[in-house]
């Protein structure tokens, strides 16, 4: 029997910014306490909750950094291996830029 319902995985990234070592240890048994309710949307749906996951944001090893321009953590949409919950951006002249801050003309601007 086919099933006419159509599913979307719905991803939110929230950013959490930890200066304690015992706040980093308790940071997923935390994370799963807040979010793990179902969510109601506008028009009556509810969104369940499924699943919960956190990283630690290194950009030594991952494709992140902070926006020269504004701060705002983004991913080089134009190296490998893009976070796709972070904001896009691309490096130029050297400088990492989320899609706010890059000059009108590049692709990935926003």
């Amino acid at each position: 029997m086919k099933d006419n319902k159509t599913t979307y995985l719905v991803k939110i990234g929230y950013l959490l910014d930890l200066t304690d070592q015992e706040d980093e240890e308790d940071i997923e048994k935390n994370i799963l306490r807040v979010v793990s309710d179902d969510i109601m949307i506008t028009n009556g749906k509810t969104m369940k909750w499924e699943s919960t996951s956190a990283i630690k944001l290194d950009p030594e090893t991952m494709n992140c950094g902070r926006c020269c321009n504004c701060n705002n953590w983004v991913t080089d949409r134009e190296k490998p291996n893009p976070i796709s919950e972070l904001n896009n951006g691309a490096t130029v002249d050297g400088n990492l830029l989320c899609d706010k801050c890059l000059p009108e003309d590049h692709r990935w601007s926003f």
